[in-house]
């Protein structure tokens, strides 16, 4: 807070924005460019205070997190089909009135919309979790690997860009805080190899008509004949839905988690409560003169509004 003769002013200063009140004299617009301006240029006067108090400060990079971005995604998909997880009634309703018409035409949008979510969500999900899979070893890979490592670039792009299994059974080699290695006979790492295996038939488009097969149909000449009746509409969209069945592509999900939880196990515990910050923040930080990340803010951010004009919302050109 400043006195200038009969004039307060109070400047407030945050992390992104200054604030100022001047109480005393009505200001226009170009008033407070006047105001802006002549405060920059008194900067001058203590630019070398300025200057050393920037050198003393800590210099940090905010990080996307993408382990945190893919979980995310990963959960919506999951939550759409936790919510599906019943199949609707194939049963075609009776359509021998108008109005039986009307919610036959109802129950095909329905199931059909609902067809599409799940064969979305499912394609999705089951496309993305061993990405989430191979994120969270790079996550582990990043957050604790050994000075050799961190000391030479090289090194570490050589390991991870190795093949996920050859990572994973490194990981006590490569990184601090592991009490064990990873046990390939352990039922957690068998689950998530076949998750990770089952990756690359979706990933490059492979096609195997025995496993791929959802239907059987015989011809007499030119006329199709399908083994068991049903409405065509319907049973078209029950058919796409049993392309990624719902219980499969969850389970799989599931083995994921499972095996995060198995390698944290491997881990100590102040190194593992770590690892498990860092897998629920969006951000962190990365001093990069020390190479090292650590988590900058809290989960939540407040903020305080003030109806005042802002600099953007003056009728002005700031020069």
């Amino acid at each position: 807070m400043i006195k200038a003769g009969p004039i307060m002013l109070t400047i407030q200063g945050g992390n992104r924005d200054i604030q100022v009140q001047i109480d005393g004299k009505i200001m226009s617009s170009e008033d407070w460019v006047q105001f802006a301006n002549s405060l920059k240029g008194d900067f001058e006067r203590c630019g070398a205070e300025m200057a050393k108090v920037g050198t003393a400060l800590e210099k940090w990079s905010i990080v996307s997190n993408r382990f945190v971005m893919i979980a995310d995604a990963c959960a919506g998909f999951h939550d759409v089909l936790t919510e599906e997880a019943d199949a609707p009634d194939y049963t075609p309703r009776k359509r021998n009135t108008e109005e039986g018409m009307q919610r036959y035409y109802a129950q095909i949008e329905e199931v059909g919309q609902r067809a599409n979510r799940v064969f979305s969500a499912s394609l999705s999900l089951d496309l993305i979790a061993p990405v989430l899979a191979e994120s969270f070893v790079n996550l582990v890979i990043f957050l604790t690997q050994r000075n050799e490592l961190k000391e030479n670039k090289r090194q570490y792009d050589h390991y991870i860009r190795q093949p996920i299994d050859t990572r994973v059974f490194d990981l006590h080699l490569k990184c601090n805080g592991f009490l064990h290695g990873v046990d390939p006979s352990s039922d957690e790492y068998k689950a998530f190899a076949s998750v990770m295996n089952r990756r690359n038939h979706h990933l490059h488009g492979n096609i195997d008509p025995v496993a791929d097969a959802i239907e059987t149909v015989y011809f007499d000449k030119f006329t199709p004949l399908y083994e068991k009746g049903a409405d065509p509409i319907l049973e078209t969209f029950k058919k796409k839905e049993s392309v990624f069945d719902i219980s499969g592509v969850l389970g799989r999900y599931n083995d994921v988690h499972f095996f995060f939880q198995y390698v944290l196990g491997l881990i100590e515990k102040r190194t593992r409560e770590e690892i498990e910050i860092f897998m629920s923040d969006g951000t962190f930080g990365y001093d990069a003169s020390r190479k090292r990340p650590g988590r900058l803010f809290p989960s939540h951010e407040a903020m305080m509004l003030m109806p005042v004009d802002h600099d953007d919302e003056l009728d002005v050109v700031w020069r």
